[in-house]
């Protein structure tokens, strides 16, 4: 039973380290934003609301 859980750990991993570079790209504008995942697309609305959180503030 261990073994699945650490494979689903690395499946994660690596969802996200994927996800987080498409957002990357996105805000380089190398890609659209419909050619980010749903993953990505979360990740990027987490970053602009802390933005804007930092925003205000200041």
């Amino acid at each position: 039973m261990g073994r699945k859980k650490e494979e689903m750990k690395r499946i994660h991993h690596k969802k996200m380290k994927k996800a987080k570079e498409k957002v990357k790209m996105y805000i380089k504008k190398e890609i659209t934003y419909s050619q980010l995942n749903k993953l990505a697309k979360k990740f990027l609305e987490k970053r602009i609301k802390s933005e804007r959180s930092e925003k205000i503030s200041k």
